[in-house]
């Protein structure tokens, strides 16, 4: 890992970005745990990992915009992949200064690439908009499948729906309408928006009735 340069330190990895054989990387090596048994924990990683590439390698071949593998090294919890040139969707939100009317697209570019992956059965868990990247030529990326996993029912993919909308209500409030519009449009292409939907209501009254009940007990 030497003449890498770390540009991200999470509970899980750390995220270091070079070159692999002359190709401009990102490297993402799980953390060992100390805190765990060491054969369980190189297990947990080591399966981790395994299972994170191949979710990466099945959305690529099957047309979502992700990251090329360059290498996957299980027994080292290192995955290495193409460094996708761009900013992240947050950054250009926050940053944003024009018409509120040309940020649909964008809401449509991030629901088509999560339409796509739950068309696989693929659960992100983490599609916010600091994992999707906007590339100079426009095009959407969706990176980090840490937290990904094959779906087992409907409210695996809803969750990842809840998660996006919450991103959207914490970080990009002021345009989180028009952007929630074009997500619909891109996400139903692809998907029964509807019956996905439908759970997301599900989710989201249980998370009110728990923070009432909280409110409640103090």
């Amino acid at each position: 890992m030497e003449g890498l340069k770390e540009i991200k330190r999470g509970a899980e990895a750390v995220i270091y970005e070079g070159y692999f054989a002359g190709i401009h990387s990102i490297f993402k090596k799980r953390i060992r745990k100390k805190y765990r048994n060491p054969e369980l924990d190189y297990e947990i990683n080591s399966n981790r990992t395994k299972l994170e590439a191949r979710l990466i390698y099945t959305s690529l071949i099957n047309g979502v915009n992700v990251p090329a593998l360059l290498l996957v090294d299980p027994t080292e919890f290192l995955i290495v992949m193409e460094y996708i040139e761009g900013v992240t969707v947050k950054d250009y939100l926050l940053s944003y200064s024009g018409s509120e009317e040309n940020l649909k697209p964008v809401g449509k570019q991030m629901g088509e690439i999560l339409g796509k992956l739950h068309k696989l059965g693929i659960a992100h868990g983490d599609p916010t908009t600091n994992n999707m990247i906007l590339t100079n030529e426009n095009e959407m990326f969706v990176i980090d499948f840490g937290l990904a996993k094959k779906a087992e029912e409907d409210e695996d993919l809803a969750i990842d729906v809840h998660v996006f909308l919450r991103s959207l209500e914490s970080t990009h409030n002021k345009y989180q309408k028009v952007l929630f519009e074009g997500f619909l449009e891109g996400y139903k292409e692809f998907v029964d928006a509807n019956k996905i939907l439908e759970k997301v209501k599900e989710i989201r009254m249980r998370g009110r009735y728990v923070e009432e009940r909280r409110k409640g007990s103090k």
